[in-house]
Formats: C-alpha cells, structure tokens, sequence
C-alpha cells in the first residue's frame, strides 16, 4: 500500500510546479489540502484544455488509485474529483476513462439526486 507521503512525492516528481504549495508547511500535514491544490492545478488544465496536461493527471490518479489506501482514495474522490467543473471543456470529461470516469458520474449523480 502506497502512503501519502509517497504519492505526494510522486506527484511532486511528475509536477514540479506544485511542490511548493503540496510541500508547505500549512498543507503537508492534510491530504485534504493537498488535494484541493492538485484539484485547482487540473481545474486549470481543464479549463485552458491542456490535454497534454490533463492525460497525464489522469493517467497518473488512475495508476494511484488502486495501489493508496482509503484515507487517499476518499480524498482523491470528494477534495478532487468531486470538485472538477468540466463546463469549459465537457469533452475533457470523457477522457477521465473508466474508473475516474464512473466515479465522477457517481459522484456527479448523487450531488443532484433529489428524491421529491
């Protein structure tokens, strides 16, 4: 099982841009924070439709996800993925594939559930 601080680093090694806020003081300690700086990093690649960018988020996530333990994955899902506003670029949504792609729909659907 991969922890945090691995994945963290990992994540650092693939964006070097991000290791200062992921690696700051403040953040370090919370992976809820650290996902919420992963998650604005993709929101702009979505939003300025940096495939090149975003194919490797995904590909990085989907190659994590199975190998973290709980406490990374439900932050993967609710800081991150649960977050992600594809309206700029809804086409970029199809490209999260299948796992990333279904919990996102996942999530997606229970935020506008409404049973009356």
């Amino acid at each position: 099982m991969k922890g945090k601080n691995l994945f963290i680093n990992e994540l650092v090694e693939l964006f070097p841009s991000l290791e200062e806020e992921l690696l700051d003081e403040d953040n370090s300690d919370s992976i809820t924070f650290q996902m919420g700086t992963f998650r604005r990093f993709m929101q702009a690649a979505i939003d300025e439709n940096d495939r090149s960018k975003f194919n490797s988020m995904v590909y990085f996530l989907t190659k994590n996800l199975p190998l973290v333990d709980k406490r990374i994955q439900n932050a993967i899902y609710i800081n991150f993925l649960g977050k992600l506003d594809f309206s700029k670029n809804p086409s970029l949504r199809k490209l999260l594939g299948g796992s990333l792609g279904k919990a996102y729909s996942d999530i997606e659907n229970y935020h506008n559930y409404r049973p009356y």
